[in-house]
């Protein structure tokens, strides 16, 4: 869990410059030979921030891509609008970390590592174009591919999605490329590198949007003093008026209503604390912290009055050594009345390293106080079923001990119809383990209803799941309804455009009267 991390609307953000950013990204290449885990970075900015959320706090826009940002091995902040925001609610980030200038830089550093580097997506020629530019200018270079294919995220093409991605991915591993530069645009490049994470054998995979075009020439960038102020955006308007002017300033305008409730409630909050002359002790605190069990199943650690920067950058080393002995790790927030972005993005790491290493995080002693600070900072959704009421409430889960598979289905025979209820988080991960043929022998011929009350996620790997079984049963004349779907999940369904290929009722009991009515 090296490096700071702060939240911008729910998503965590490294706190590192641009020097920083590339000897990470080096690191996790080296860090690959010992493990063969295949890492993301993302570069994130106000097109990103859109693409993902809405204006309201509790909804998602795009619930994939907020779930892979959140997991991404580094995110950095390609935007001076994210740095401006970071410096509004006092955790200010050292500087934005572009795809157009880490590219360069890894590819200066590559050369001098002998590392090579793979150039996928890009319009036409774009990525070999890019790739002759950077080989001439850092001798020794090694370009491992280039490739410029079609791939699909959305619509019905989902279901040969996977087929079509494995020559793509065949080319790649072939290669023995370090580096995977993916410029197919946000959200694609993001989701394609997901949906094919399990299959990829190359270290760090990186998604740049448009940098080749900047590689190339064929799109100018401002001055360096007009990138320094932060004001970039008004140069790419003048280039091209007619295609951005409306996706830059729609996209400000979005921004500014999402990031506006948080910066007034950091503001708000800074007063308050100073108005009751409260002392920050943050610095000098260190965590209280309690031993469960003679086995080292439970660690407790009681978080200060203040959990911000101040306070990490005195204990966030002695949490997580002690952290990483435990089985189960529990926050104790009974005490504490304000938590900044630093705080935040401490939570998000432990949350990620709990979920990569399969233990268990839990939450007690939040007031509303603290569930508003999670909300504001767009993290209720992670964390609300992680809250207990105490410590009995959190053994009383641990003695089930009965862990259940990430994803799982229980199928039901009624009055000819299969009813399937599903659960879990059906992502491409669990997708490659499914045996959707034996599903689809089972169902034979007979009506279907799909409960989904209790699938929490599903990815865009996921929706071929559905698109199989309907496919399936349209073959065999048969009717297919969907019912109790969350929120999450239904807005999954519109942003890759198959929610009108489905029936979609409330409950189980109106699902079995419209098959009535059509029988």
């Amino acid at each position: 869990m090296d490096s700071s991390t702060i939240v911008i609307l729910g998503i965590p953000v490294d706190n590192l410059d641009l020097d920083e950013a590339v000897d990470r990204i080096f690191s996790m290449v080296d860090a690959y030979g010992e493990d063969g885990v295949p890492r993301q970075v993302a570069t994130v900015n106000v097109d990103f921030v859109v693409n993902t959320l809405t204006w309201h706090p509790g909804r998602i826009r795009h619930p994939e891509l907020i779930d892979i940002l959140r997991r991404a091995d580094l995110v950095t902040a390609d935007g001076m609008p994210i740095v401006w925001m970071s410096r509004l609610i006092g955790n200010p980030l050292k500087e934005r970390v572009t795809g157009a200038d880490l590219v360069p830089r890894l590819a200066e550093e590559a050369a001098r590592r002998k590392k090579s580097i793979y150039f996928l997506g890009g319009r036409g020629d774009v990525g070999r174009r890019a790739a002759d530019i950077l080989a001439s200018r850092y001798p020794g270079l090694k370009i491992a591919g280039v490739d410029s294919p079609f791939v699909h995220v959305d619509g019905r093409e989902l279901e040969w999605a996977e087929e079509v991605d494995v020559p793509i991915i065949e080319r790649i591993n072939r290669s023995g490329a370090d580096i995977l530069l993916i410029a197919f645009g946000n959200p694609k490049q993001e989701v394609w590198f997901d949906r094919n994470r399990n299959r990829l054998k190359v270290p760090v995979s990186i998604g740049i949007g448009g940098t080749y075009e900047f590689i190339v020439g064929s799109v100018a960038r401002a001055p360096q003093w007009l990138q320094k102020t932060g004001f970039e955006w008004v140069f790419r308007i003048t280039q091209e008026p007619r295609r951005l002017w409306k996706r830059y300033f729609v996209g400000f305008f979005k921004f500014g209503l999402m990031v506006a409730p948080t910066i007034l409630y950091y503001r708000y909050q800074r007063l308050v604390n100073r108005l009751g002359n409260r002392k920050d002790l943050s610095g000098r605190q260190q965590p209280e912290v309690s031993l469960i069990s003679n086995q080292s199943l439970i660690r407790v650690v009681k978080l200060p009055d203040r959990f911000d920067a101040a306070f990490l950058d005195g204990a966030k080393k002695d949490i997580e050594a002690m952290l990483e002995r435990i089985s189960n790790t529990v926050l104790d927030f009974s005490r504490t009345s304000f938590i900044d972005s630093a705080g935040m993005g401490f939570i998000i790491k432990l949350w990620r390293y709990a979920r990569k290493e399969n233990k268990g995080l839990y939450l007690f002693g939040v007031d509303g106080t603290v569930i508003n600070f999670f909300r504001v900072n767009r993290l209720w959704d992670l964390f609300k079923d992680k809250v207990c009421e105490n410590l009995d409430e959190i053994f009383d889960i641990l003695k089930e001990d009965r862990p259940l598979p990430p994803f799982y289905f229980v199928t039901e025979s009624e009055r000819g119809f299969m009813l399937i209820r599903l659960y879990g988080r059906l992502d491409a991960a669990q997708m490659s383990a499914l045996d959707l043929e034996s599903i689809l022998e089972d169902l034979g011929d007979r009506d279907c209803i799909l409960d989904l009350k209790g699938l929490d996620f599903v990815d865009s790997s996921g929706l071929i799941f559905f698109i199989k079984i309907q496919k399936h049963l349209m073959n065999n004349n048969k009717k297919f309804i969907m019912c109790d779907i969350s929120d999450n999940v239904k807005q999954m369904f519109r942003i890759t455009k198959l929610i009108q290929l489905f029936r979609i009722v409330p409950d189980i009991a109106s699902a079995e009267k419209e098959l009535e009515n059509l029988l």
